[in-house]
């Protein structure tokens, strides 16, 4: 049994279908984060393989884990905290599994794979425009605002950007890896994953994903950098066309939005928005716990504190958030400087050897999740929770690509 027992081909299938589980939602996801790590370790105890525990990149993952750990002692509820931590164990697997496929298939065979998450993406570009055009995606579901923003199949949650941010460099990668002579067709399918972004209408998300592919279009493409500068004039255009013929799209993206470039305009909008007052609350439960934090988990309770209710801020009353919507705040006020300093430590860690990696390999996969994971942790910007199922799937993932091609020999 256990000598017909696939690992690679098996793990090779279940990553292939992940983009399908995140849509499918948190069960489907720790499901299938679950399976591939337990394969994995059944693997590693039946072949006693050593080699993996003097890996440079697991044992980063570990000294994050066991951050985590320490932390849980001074959690106010660890009941709240632990069910992440266990699942930072099981993610820690999934990420050496996947490393594990680059080493065990070669190029044109993980291309099969990045072929699968190809399909899947078009496919929800596709719901995406009849979403638009109808008010309601192929099985019916809507978004929080209709009009105003798109969900696909995340509906009422209406966190499709956060997956198009996760996973359109990705998608840039593979056709430009096969299609690579075809430079206009890769230029136009930018241009075009950049108007779909800014049609989902998620304002941060958008901001990251234009960031990213504007990055990939100027570090990537082989064009002189005329034509690149004329492709972001190009898109600049496209998009203020479509605002000036959508008012709730033009109210979202430039009413709202164009405060924040006056004079003192972000300093005013956080003090006028609820983020705003996710962001001071988060502040002061760092001020009142700075070293250790409250608890992985635990802003949820601590940012209701009746304590907080006088904070001088306009949006104080809507301050108690399930978490701060920014990935530093959530860390410090969640884990102090102890956990903050740890994450930095492992984060840059893992860009330092990537980057370096990549800067001799020239792995495209390896530097459009460079790109992703660094557009992630950019300051102010809303967003998702980090350790939250959702959320950190679509950066595990990427994570796992990244550090996944560090010294691969084949």
């Amino acid at each position: 049994m256990k000598k017909n027992l696939n690992v690679p081909n098996i793990n090779f299938f279940l990553f292939s279908i992940f983009p399908i589980s995140i849509l499918l939602g948190s069960f489907a996801i720790n499901l299938n984060i679950l399976i591939i790590s337990l394969i994995f370790i059944f693997d590693l105890t039946t072949k006693n393989s050593k080699e993996i525990y003097k890996d440079k990149n697991f044992l980063l993952l570990v000294f994050f884990l066991i951050s985590l750990l320490i932390n849980l002692i001074f959690s106010n509820n660890i009941s709240l905290s632990y069910p992440r931590v266990i699942k930072i164990f099981f993610i820690i697997f999934f990420i050496i599994s996947f490393r594990q496929l680059l080493v065990t298939f070669d190029r044109t065979h993980m291309g099969k794979l990045y072929k699968v998450w190809s399909i899947v993406f078009s496919f929800i570009i596709i719901d995406l425009i009849i979403e638009y055009f109808t008010g309601e995606n192929i099985i019916g579901l809507k978004s929080i605002m209709p009009g105003a923003r798109l969900a696909s199949f995340t509906g009422a949650e209406s966190v499709i950007g956060n997956y198009f941010f996760g996973f359109v460099l990705i998608i840039l990668s593979y056709f430009h890896s096969n299609f690579k002579d075809k430079k206009y067709l890769n230029m136009s399918l930018s241009i075009f994953f950049i108007i779909i972004s800014f049609m989902i209408g998620e304002r941060a998300n958008f901001i990251k994903t234009f960031i990213i592919i504007i990055l990939f279009i100027f570090f990537v493409y082989d064009f002189k950098l005329q034509s690149k500068i004329l492709t972001l004039a190009i898109i600049t255009l496209l998009m203020t066309g479509f605002l000036n013929s959508n008012e709730k799209y033009k109210s979202r993206y430039f009413s709202q939005i164009s405060k924040i470039f006056h004079k003192n305009g972000l300093t005013s909008y956080l003090k006028n928005s609820q983020y705003g007052a996710h962001y001071n609350v988060a502040y002061e439960i760092f001020n009142d716990n700075p070293f250790f934090g409250v608890g992985i988990k635990n802003f949820r309770v601590e940012s209701a504190n009746n304590k907080y209710d006088n904070l001088d801020h306009l949006w104080n009353d809507s301050r108690a958030a399930s978490h701060p919507h920014q990935i530093h705040y959530e860390f410090l006020s969640e884990t102090g400087y102890f956990g903050y300093i740890s994450f930095l430590i492992f984060i840059s860690l893992s860009l330092y050897w990537s980057i370096k990696n990549y800067l001799i390999k020239k792995n495209i996969y390896q530097l459009s999740s460079i790109f992703f994971i660094l557009a992630s942790l950019l300051p102010f910007l809303p967003s998702g929770s980090f350790l939250s199922t959702f959320t950190s799937s679509i950066f595990w993932i990427n994570y796992s690509i990244m550090i996944g091609y560090n010294e691969i020999k084949n």
